[in-house]
């Protein structure tokens, strides 16, 4: 009888520590009423869908609704597994964006067919952009801020901009300043994954230089997290070189057997961004899976990446 009634008592224990976890976990997501996201194509949902017609990036070579990979992004994974609305109205996010004011597809403006009413936005930018709408903002509100990877990657290819007289943590500190004094009081970074790993500049001469920029970008960033720590303001980090390194140290535990990218980079003709490009794709031609590859096109992750980087991203929250 003794032991009934003890396994009675042990069993009822462990109910309420599952009740308690479970409702912990949904108090954490109500902590949150909204999230607004900021930053590049790793962020985008699809902007430059809506800006042409889902012709670039192109959605008929699977551009999943222009989005820069082929499926979900990661922070839609992340809204959806906190119970948030996230869409187009508070994402916003573009690819092609640095941390700063500037936009690389800028130049793309003309054969794009955008007029100069069109915004073409950096990170910086769409949080002044989104500043001049909500002047004072929830307490309650969810920030998520990434970039990065333009700024270094013109550096590198172009020499612009200057990363000595514009450093991306300066323009993640200036952001995040802006969000802070409207009334900011949770935000979410990522940290920049190696670049110098990335199949663009694996193995050649800027290899080194690409992993010291981004060491340089996330030693600043880490400055900016610790300041706003000690105001009292709630950074979450999202360890991107943590999880890319991780990710790419043991594909096959994450189901990947590629880390190039699955399609080819003149997938899209810059100089003709709108008109659909007709070439073979080699390894939709062989049949291969674009899940199994770590990378979309270029250094843009696969969606399959994305998943794991929003379920990683979801266990800062303590949401499985």
């Amino acid at each position: 009888m003794n032991r009934l009634i003890l396994s009675a008592l042990a069993l009822s224990m462990s109910i309420i520590c599952i009740s308690q976890t479970i409702n912990s976990i949904k108090m954490e997501s109500k902590k949150y009423q909204q999230i607004v996201v900021f930053g590049d194509g790793l962020n985008d949902m699809g902007r430059w869908g809506k800006l042409t017609n889902y012709q670039y990036p192109p959605a008929s070579q699977g551009f999943f609704e222009s989005r820069w990979t082929n499926g979900k992004v990661w922070v839609e994974v992340l809204a959806e597994k906190m119970g948030l609305k996230l869409d187009l109205s508070n994402n916003y996010a573009m690819g092609g964006a640095t941390t700063g004011f500037y936009n690389i597809n800028e130049p793309l403006r003309t054969a794009l067919g955008l007029d100069v009413s069109v915004k073409i936005e950096g990170m910086l930018a769409q949080v002044n952009s989104y500043l001049q709408s909500n002047p004072t903002i929830s307490p309650n509100t969810l920030y998520v801020l990434w970039a990065g990877g333009h700024d270094i990657g013109s550096y590198l290819d172009y020499g612009q901009p200057d990363l000595s007289q514009y450093p991306p943590a300066g323009n993640y500190d200036v952001a995040i300043e802006l969000l802070v004094k409207a009334g900011a009081k949770s935000i979410l970074v990522g940290t920049m994954p190696d670049m110098g790993y990335t199949p663009t500049y694996f193995g050649t001469d800027k290899q080194n230089k690409a992993s010291e920029l981004c060491a340089q970008l996330n030693t600043g960033l880490e400055a900016t997290i610790q300041k706003n720590k000690a105001k009292g303001i709630e950074m979450i980090k999202l360890d991107g070189v943590k999880i890319f390194t991780e990710v790419g140290l043991n594909t096959t535990k994450y189901g990947f057997k590629y880390t190039e990218p699955y399609l080819p980079m003149n997938i899209i003709d810059f100089t003709n961004p709108l008109k659909k490009v007709e070439i073979e794709i080699p390894n939709k031609t062989k049949g291969l899976n674009p899940d199994e590859f770590m990378n979309w096109w270029a250094v843009s992750a696969s969606a399959k990446m994305h998943q794991i980087i929003g379920n990683k991203a979801a266990e800062l929250f303590g949401i499985k």
